[in-house]
């Protein structure tokens, strides 16, 4: 049991912190293949759409299902490219396993309780 709440534990923290990263993360990978050879940003919503206003852009940020948009407005056209959104997709997986650990613990609880049948 105890082990159960640990796995439980971490996988609770890890499915936060991608949540987390998904909206204010940012983090900078190497680019394999540009030449030259060059960082590339890798943002979260809400960091993604800091950095547009701070380049003095009029942006705003759209959410879809599983989706987000930065919208940025030039010369009265809108701009902007879909990217998936890490953060809903966390938060869909953390509820379905909380969900899922709480039906199995709630099934393990009453089978403990419920007195032997005799046949």
């Amino acid at each position: 049991m105890k082990s159960k709440m640990i796995v439980f534990a971490i996988l609770n923290g890890l499915l936060l912190f991608f949540a987390a990263y998904g909206v204010w993360g940012a983090f900078w990978v190497w680019q394999p293949g540009a030449e030259p050879p060059q960082w590339a940003p890798l943002f979260g919503s809400q960091s993604y759409l800091q950095s547009v206003k701070d380049r003095g852009y009029n942006a705003t940020l759209v959410y879809g299902f599983l989706t987000y948009r930065v919208d940025i407005w030039i010369n009265g056209a809108q701009l902007g490219v879909t990217r998936f959104d890490w953060t809903q997709l966390s938060l869909i997986l953390l509820a379905f396993f909380d969900s899922w650990t709480l039906i199995d613990f709630l099934r393990s609880r009453k089978t403990v309780k419920s007195p032997n049948v005799k046949s």
